[in-house]
């Protein structure tokens, strides 16, 4: 059975990959139709490891009566890839079931939790029982093994291939993150990737079934009564085939171990649930800022991602050997060296940014980039990380020689998904907010110390036992001083974006505010030269100055073409100036959709002057949802919608540039309703630029390109984009409206048009003869992970580049080809 292990070990790393790609698949398909806001994302990623912890908890229970555990394995996997192959059709259905509890329910955050939850339960539950039973089926074959093994290592030998299998499942998902963002889902698709990892699990599947079948099985009872006596057994002498250092080492460290009790598994069961908690509470601060100093890109998420688990996994790995040096004390020094590492590398994050401008200076390409991201991810996180990898597998070791390996491996496994759930949950909508990222590390820092001391508490009761609580309890206290009582962070330097073109711009004159939520990330809002300006994540959203132009136009440009003013969606807040110009209009109501509360609170406070106090308007009713979500359940036209979000190449913008998200606006215009959308003319590439255009006309047949203050402005419609001279008159009439028009006509800003329909053909036809035609879709994710590598293009040479392309295509006569009296 020994010479299995390898085998099982591949088959394992190859599953941690495939449910690290359906992870990434599905939350990215349930965002579709339940919507990006944070509360869904919670929800949906509550669902997931809710499964898991279901079939760890199953699987540990029923694994020690199965005379086949690699068979039984093998038909898990296969099931696994059967059903997530056929899941992505699961969510039609899904999506009519969810607008119709929607708009039968609006605005109730309790009950669509409940239906997202539950429609979430119907497409995952099998799959993710099957993934989290796999773990304790597989400890069955390790203690099959052990059982055939001698006795003096059977017991140590078993811990050390549990924290192998352990480690081995967390580098695959560390693998299939990093596949995952940079190869397999831009190559293949969400469909693609759901299938190709499907066919992965299948094979694996039947790969165990097929090296399961092959030679006589112990019967359940005799391999349990096997392991017991192994883990019961007292060393003689080394086996032959064994070192006799290496067998003393083992021998010592079984000895060493405390004999369990009641209470003993008590304390165990609280610690799975507590390094369940602490390590995602760590990851979501700790992914919250490295989106801040790293990135928000798609391939930032998934190197950090990647890089948070191959520490993990590094740490799993040297479990066993942390465990032979410390003995039955490993447990809780581990946690403490946690707790102590996390500590001293606080001060690192501010030193981020600095890093990121000196290599802007000397790494020019996108791939090179990369790696400075990646190596900065790794060199904050390696340390803290490598010690939380070690908790969770020291734990299975304390079971892993056990007759009921299994159930023990399910009940840890169950807890700690569950840790997990509450951890990431707590952390986002409690801690976070709360304390900030600083203390909200501090707080975790301190965290580790109190489970460190916790975990002294089962090595035992002897006088030795008694001094390591004693030495647990003061390294627990000096990591929480350590932590918590550091000066605090730079904020002007965290938030200065360097990240995002690696460069730093110069350091605002003061911060008037920041908000940390896992809504938007970092809101702030600086005073620079008298301009008020707000970011989020470092990037630039609006001020009240150069921008004030472009954020007017918004609302200026589509605003020419609309013949009904009954209802306008505002997608994307903002400084709120946009949503105030359009209620310069004689609009009935105005909807804005806005997902972060954070950017609210800041466009109310410091932002009410542009935005004309458009927030307390009677005719604006706010949603705190994201703008897709909102149009999927909107039961009345829109005669306007409009968009003033970030950049496309922020990780999940792209999914309001698809092929469907457009035809989900038409379905909710008006006849002859208008869609405006903001594109970005700098940082982009020439077949980027030419997809969205390509995109928005498969979809809308009359198409217009504005360019206004340096931004471009898209306005499309399903009739002609034609203005009334006579309607634009009466419209200039209301003090209101000239007040944001500076002096100019509304029928004057035709002049801003470069390019429409035809034109817009021939420039999509040019880029394409020379790149290839694409529409981005829902699947492909073309924009999503495209759009980023423009990031390393010079900004005003981009933009140049971008406006002199857009010249060769210019619409002769805009007036006479748009303008009607």
């Amino acid at each position: 059975m020994r010479s299995r292990f390898p085998l099982v070990a591949a088959l394992f790393l190859v599953s941690g990959a495939t449910g690290l790609l359906y992870e990434v698949a599905f939350s990215k398909l349930l965002g579709y139709v339940f919507g990006a806001t944070a509360y869904a994302v919670s929800t949906v990623l509550a669902a997931f490891m809710g499964g898991l912890a279901l079939g760890a908890h199953l699987g540990g229970r029923r694994a020690a009566r199965l005379q086949r555990p690699l068979v039984t394995y093998g038909v898990l996997e296969i099931t696994v890839g059967i059903v997530c192959a056929l899941s992505p059709f699961a969510f039609d259905a899904l999506t009519s079931i969810y607008v119709h509890v929607a708009r039968a329910f609006p605005g109730s955050l309790a009950v669509l939790t409940v239906v997202r939850a539950g429609l979430t339960g119907l497409v995952v539950v099998i799959p993710t029982m099957g993934m989290g039973a796999t773990l304790p089926v597989l400890s069955r074959i390790i203690a099959t093994a052990s059982a055939e093994a001698p006795a003096v290592s059977a017991a140590p030998g078993a811990a050390r291939r549990l924290a192998a299998l352990y480690a081995i499942n967390t580098a695959g998902g560390a693998m299939g993150a990093l596949s995952g963002a940079y190869m397999v889902l831009p190559a293949l698709g969400i469909r693609g990737t759901v299938w190709a990892a499907a066919i992965a699990n299948v094979v694996v599947g039947a790969v165990a079934i097929a090296a399961g079948t092959r030679g006589a099985s112990p019967r359940p009872e005799e391999a349990s009564r096997s392991a017991a006596a192994a883990s019961s057994a007292s060393p003689s002498e080394p086996p032959r085939e064994t070192s006799a250092a290496h067998a003393a080492d083992e021998t010592k460290a079984s000895s060493r171990q405390p004999r369990e009790t009641a209470r003993t598994q008590q304390v165990l069961a609280v610690l799975a649930f507590a390094s369940g908690f602490l390590v995602f509470a760590a990851e979501v601060v700790e992914t919250h800022l490295l989106a801040l100093l790293i990135g928000n890109s798609a391939y930032a998420f998934g190197l950090m991602l990647a890089v948070f688990l191959v520490c993990l996994a590094l740490g799993a790995a040297r479990a066993p050997g942390f465990a032979r040096r410390h003995g039955p004390a490993a447990l809780w020094r581990g946690l403490a060296a946690a707790a102590l590492t996390l500590a001293v590398t606080l001060p690192l994050w501010e030193l981020l940014p600095l890093f990121f401008a000196f290599a802007g200076k000397h790494v020019h390409s996108w791939a090179g980039r990369e790696v400075v991201r990646a190596v900065a991810a790794f060199a904050i996180l390696a340390l803290p990380t490598l010690y939380m990898g070690t908790t969770f597998p020291l734990l299975l070791q304390r079971v892993a020689g056990r007759a009921d390996v299994a159930a023990r491996v399910g009940v840890l496994t169950s807890v700690n998904t569950l840790g997990t759930i509450a951890g990431s949950i707590g952390t986002g909508y409690a801690i976070l907010p709360a304390l900030g990222s600083q203390r909200a590390l501090g707080v975790v820092a301190a965290g580790f110390g109190l489970a460190a001391a916790a975990a002294a508490v089962a090595v035992g009761n002897d006088a030795e036992a008694r001094r390591e609580r004693t030495r647990a309890i003061i390294v627990a206290a000096a990591a929480a001083v350590l932590a918590l009582l550091q000066p605090r962070w730079d904020l002007a330097r965290l938030t200065s974006g360097a990240n995002v073109y690696f460069v730093m711009g110069p350091p605002p004159d003061r911060i008037d505010f920041v908000h940390e939520d896992v809504h938007g990330g970092v809101t702030t809002v600086v005073r620079r030269a008298g301009i008020t300006t707000m970011y989020t994540n470092g990037k630039f959203q609006g001020d009240d100055g150069p921008e004030m132009a472009a954020q007017r136009r918004f609302a200026h440009f589509p605003s020419l073409f609309v013949e009904e003013s009954r209802r306008a969606l505002v997608i994307g807040l903002g400084t709120g100036t946009t949503v105030g110009t359009l209620a310069a209009y004689p609009w009935q109501r105005l909807d804005v959709a806005e997902i972060s509360p954070a950017i609210v609170e800041a466009a109310r406070i410091y932002f009410s002057g542009p935005s004309r106090g458009a927030l307390d308007d009677p005719r604006v009713r706010l949603s705190l949802n994201d703008g897709r979500n909102e149009l999927l359940v909107a039961t009345e036209p829109y005669d306007l919608v409009t968009m003033e979000v970030t950049s496309i190449w922020f990780a999940g913008a792209a999914t309001l540039y698809s092929q469907e998200f457009y035809e989900l606006v038409r379905s909710r215009l008006s006849e002859r309703g208008i869609l405006q959308q903001w594109v970005q003319l700098h940082h982009i590439r020439p077949r980027e630029l030419a997809t969205v255009i390509r995109t928005l006309r498969s979809v809308f047949p009359h198409v217009a390109l504005f360019a206004g203050g340096g931004q471009g402005i898209l306005v499309a419609s399903a009739a002609p984009l034609v203005a009334s001279e006579g309607r634009l008159t009466a419209l200039e009439a209301r003090p209101e409206l000239r007040e944001t028009l500076e002096g100019r006509r509304l029928a004057d800003l035709l002049g801003e048009m470069l390019t429409s329909d035809a034109e817009l053909d021939r420039l999509v036809a040019d880029v394409a003869a020379e790149s290839g035609p694409v529409i981005s879709t829902d699947d492909n994710l073309y924009l999503e992970y495209a759009t980023p590598k423009g990031n390393v293009l010079d900004y005003p040479t981009s933009l140049r580049s971008t406006l002199d392309l857009l010249e060769r295509y210019r619409t002769p006569d805009p007036r006479a080809r748009h303008l009607a009296p």
